[in-house]
């Protein structure tokens, strides 16, 4: 049986510009973090399967209710200004401006918001189909 070779890791990949996705992520609970770090790299890697992990991360947080340090005011906006900068598309850098501003701001209007946004980029992914043609 052979073992299977580990992906190597590209440490570029958590990059966008001269950005760093953890520059972000540090700042947000596990969920709204992962969701957040799945979008950043959905374009480089794993294409519709981050989307869905990101759906699945922020429907969690959604359901654990608001167990988390929010971000302050002053905080928000530094990261909004450095994602600004990062040049991302339109829908995604809606779709992970909307998770800063669930972390930032609590509500369940605020969950289904980011919910939306994600959907939104997946329907514009191609499917599994389109891909391999």
């Amino acid at each position: 049986m052979t073992t299977p070779t580990p992906k190597t890791e590209n440490p570029n990949r958590y990059r966008a510009l001269d950005l760093s996705c953890t520059e972000f992520t540090q700042h947000l609970n596990f969920h709204l973090g992962s969701a957040f770090k799945y979008i950043f790299l959905h374009k480089d890697d794993g294409g519709r399967d981050d989307l869905e992990k990101a759906l699945w991360h922020l429907r969690r947080q959604r359901n654990d209710a608001p167990k988390f340090k929010k971000l302050k005011g002053k905080r928000y906006f530094k990261l909004c200004q450095k994602l600004e900068a990062c040049g991302f598309d339109t829908d995604t850098d809606a779709a992970l401006g909307t998770i800063l501003y669930a972390a930032a701001e609590y509500s369940e209007d605020n969950f289904a918001w980011a919910i939306a946004c994600v959907k939104a980029l997946l329907e514009k992914m191609p499917s599994e189909t389109e891909q391999e043609e």
